[in-house]
């Protein structure tokens, strides 16, 4: 696959994680017109949920277009064929950059309010310290996906072939 092709997947993809996280968007609007919101925020929240359906819709039906204009290519010859191991570890380190941005601002939040409730409510401490073990628990994955690939690529492997026996050379 050429760079471009490459950037193009990843701008759909990007458009596919947009489109997955509007709902919680338009149920915070919902939730403000209910309320004594101001109305100027709620014109705000609109306005961003109509820039990021254009943004998604734009990235899904436009990608090459998108990522012509991000690389500038001088040559037009073609890269030597990635083989299966290399895009394997390109989506783990990927999905473990995803599993790290969404669960490390949790985990700091987390433990920021343990280390302030300390002392008060023993209930709101102890759910609190379930929260950072389980953000501590997913921050580990990440790492392990990021920096491990090549770990998770022989169980990923182990357990597609696993029951199937080998040929005979």
């Amino acid at each position: 696959m050429s760079p471009q092709q490459i950037v193009a997947v990843f701008a759909r993809l990007l458009a596919v994680w947009i489109v997955i996280h509007l709902p919680s968007q338009a149920s915070e609007i919902v939730f403000l017109s209910r309320g004594d919101a101001d109305r100027g925020m709620r014109v705000f929240l609109v306005g961003g949920l109509a820039v990021e359906i254009f943004v998604s819709l734009a990235l899904w039906f436009f990608p090459l277009t998108i990522a012509r204009k991000l690389l500038r290519s001088s040559s037009e010859e073609r890269p030597p064929p990635s083989s299966s191991d290399v895009w394997l570890g390109m989506g783990c380190a990927l999905i473990g950059l995803w599993l790290l941005a969404t669960s490390l601002p949790a985990l700091v939040i987390n433990v920021f309010i343990l280390g302030s409730a300390i002392g008060s409510s023993g209930d709101i401490s102890s759910s609190v310290r379930q929260n950072v073990f389980y953000y501590l628990a997913e921050v580990a994955i990440a790492a392990w996906l990021i920096l491990g690939a090549a770990g998770f690529q022989k169980v990923f492997w182990w357990a597609r072939y696993s029951g199937i026996s080998k040929p005979a050379e």
